[in-house]
């Protein structure tokens, strides 16, 4: 399974706004045209697109919070016809792998998630997040040792 992670551009955005998730995981993820609206204010966000076979499948944003200085995951989501395939676990090698490649960053990356979404929590958990414990914007805080 070959997955690949692509700038958001003028060329591709469109694409990128027409992915969506599930409709009963819609209240887990912020939709991806906020997310590129997001990225003009915090320029520090990085939106990626992740294509399998040069068909972009889905969304990520990275980035360092303007705030507290540290590494995010912004932003995941792969689109509701791409999902049961591998994708999401693949995706998130390449962009862990992205992150300590392209970034000065810190020794470990943090996610927000909503404690109802176990698909995802069990997602980040297989790649090696732990709960932190610590809540914030009612979402679970997970972090992942990169180093």
């Amino acid at each position: 399974m070959q997955i690949q992670l692509h700038p958001i551009t003028k060329h591709n955005w469109e694409t990128c706004i027409s992915l969506k998730v599930q409709k009963e995981q819609e209240r887990f993820v912020a939709g991806n045209l906020y997310s590129l609206a997001e990225s003009k204010f915090e320029t520090s966000f990085l939106p990626l697109g992740i294509y399998a076979e040069n068909k972009m499948i889905g969304f990520a944003m990275v980035g360092k919070d303007s705030e507290d200085g540290v590494y995010w995951l912004v932003r995941f989501m792969i689109d509701k016809d791409h999902q049961g395939k591998g994708y999401g676990f693949a995706a998130l090698q390449i962009i862990l792998s992205f992150m300590k490649s392209r970034f000065d960053v810190s020794p470990f990356l943090l996610l927000g998630v909503t404690p109802e979404n176990t698909q995802a929590i069990r997602l980040y958990q297989k790649a090696g997040f732990i709960d932190t414990g610590k809540k914030e914007n009612g979402e679970a805080i997970y972090r992942l040792e990169l180093y």
